[in-house]
């Protein structure tokens, strides 16, 4: 199989070529960037992996359509417009769409979901995760999956609050969601469900960003030879 990286110059595209090039279900790793043009159109890719900018979606999306070719994106901060491109793009191509490829990561996505549907009203609810200083955007994606996934369990959206400051009380009922920034912190994640009695912690840290690139690699073996559709890592990890 071949596989082309989108970014490969970048952290994590270095990251999943290093453990792709070890793995002999390639036959072939290829590459783009900014000063990496297209490969010739005679050869043929398997899947394209994405890990760049949001900037990137409309280029990354045509080369999908016009090979007619898988994609495996796990980029964040896309706007509400484009997630609806990426949408519309999967009808014609099979895409898997992430905030964060880590298996244990979406482990913890349904965790929650399930906890929070067992426990209701019963909690509070706080999110807590920490990034490097030089992560863009704020609360990260994977955060924002995680409210997402909790309101599934609840069955309802809740109001959020994005840290507190001066007079504040926490309202009923609403997700309290705090963003840490600092060094060189891979990935950490804290869900947090709080009553007056006990309270219930359920955490990922991330060492190594080796973790994401090896979800994203199997990822793109899943997604080869699948229906055109939008797929998640709970596809690839049967949850």
């Amino acid at each position: 199989m071949n596989l082309l990286i989108n970014g490969i110059n970048g952290k994590m595209g270095k990251a999943i070529k290093e453990l792709a090039i070890q793995d002999s279900y390639w036959t072939n790793v290829y590459g783009l960037c900014r000063t990496i043009p297209m490969p010739a159109d005679d050869i043929k890719f398997d899947v394209m992996l994405d890990f760049t900018h949001e900037s990137s979606l409309d280029r990354v999306l045509q080369i999908g359509l016009d090979r007619r070719l898988p994609i495996i994106i796990g980029t964040t901060g896309y706007s509400e417009e484009q997630n609806q491109k990426i949408k519309r793009a999967s009808t014609k191509i099979p895409i898997l769409h992430a905030t964060n490829m880590s298996l244990g990561m979406n482990l913890l996505f349904a965790l929650v979901e399930q906890t929070a549907a067992i426990l209701g009203d019963k909690t509070d609810i706080e999110i807590i995760e920490a990034h490097h200083n030089r992560k863009k955007d704020a609360p990260s994606g994977s955060a924002v999956t995680i409210v997402e996934s909790i309101e599934r369990g609840l069955g309802e959206v809740r109001p959020h609050q994005y840290g507190r400051l001066g007079e504040c009380p926490r309202e009923k009922g609403e997700i309290g969601i705090h963003a840490i920034r600092g060094g060189n912190i891979v990935g950490y994640h804290e869900a947090n469900f709080i009553n007056e009695l006990e309270s219930i912690k359920i955490v990922h840290e991330a060492y190594d960003r080796k973790v994401f690139a090896s979800g994203a690699i199997e990822a793109a073996k899943f997604i080869i030879g699948k229906e055109p559709r939008l797929y998640s890592m709970k596809d690839v990890l049967k949850i």
